[in-house]
């Protein structure tokens, strides 16, 4: 089982976007071992990250989303909440990258590049904050950055910029919300 006297989510439901592969799936993991229960969003299978979970003990729920669809991610969180219940905390993970050179990036990596990583990162958040402060509830959001989110990078031009802004939007609402029970921070890997 796990140590949960270090550190303890027991009886805690946390969503973790691109819970997958990787970083997202090592955070899953990381919160079965703690005790909590997983919501794990993702376009792709999860199942490998489902049987880590059951492996630690813990609860895996799978919930299919391409997050890139920016009107369907607070619809998405409204809907589990309703329909299993709430959520203690959110990990915004889920991130994807372009690579070119800055004057060859086109418009479409663009924008879903700041689709994914920014806006549908704040939507996310904001639908969170509504149902939580709704209920008078207290709730925890992890932003996964990045070191870019602090330096320039090299053909990375819609990356950087959306982990600039994750670094900001962290920054306003953990202000914003701090007082209201909300405890918002980032983690920059890299």
């Amino acid at each position: 089982m796990s140590d949960l006297s270090a550190f303890s989510l027991a009886g805690k439901r946390i969503l973790v976007t691109g819970a997958n592969t990787g970083i997202g799936q090592g955070i899953a993991v990381s919160i079965a071992r703690a005790g909590g229960a997983v919501i794990g969003v993702g376009r792709s299978s999860m199942d490998d990250t489902a049987s880590k979970v059951a492996s630690a003990g813990g609860q895996f729920e799978a919930v299919s989303a391409d997050l890139a669809d920016t009107a369907a991610a607070g619809p998405m969180l409204d809907r589990i909440w309703d329909e299993s219940g709430p959520l203690d905390g959110l990990v915004n993970n889920a991130g994807i990258i372009r690579r070119a050179d800055a004057v060859d990036l086109s418009e479409t990596d663009w924008d879903d590049v700041m689709d994914v990583n920014l806006k549908t990162v704040f939507l996310l958040c904001q639908s969170f904050a509504r149902r939580a402060l709704a209920e008078g509830r207290r709730g925890k959001i992890v932003h996964i950055a990045s070191v870019l989110s602090f330096q320039g990078g090299i053909r990375v031009a819609s990356y950087t910029a959306s982990k600039h802004g994750v670094l900001g939007i962290t920054r306003l609402l953990a202000c914003e919300w701090a007082a209201k029970g909300i405890n918002v921070n980032a983690i920059a890997p890299g």
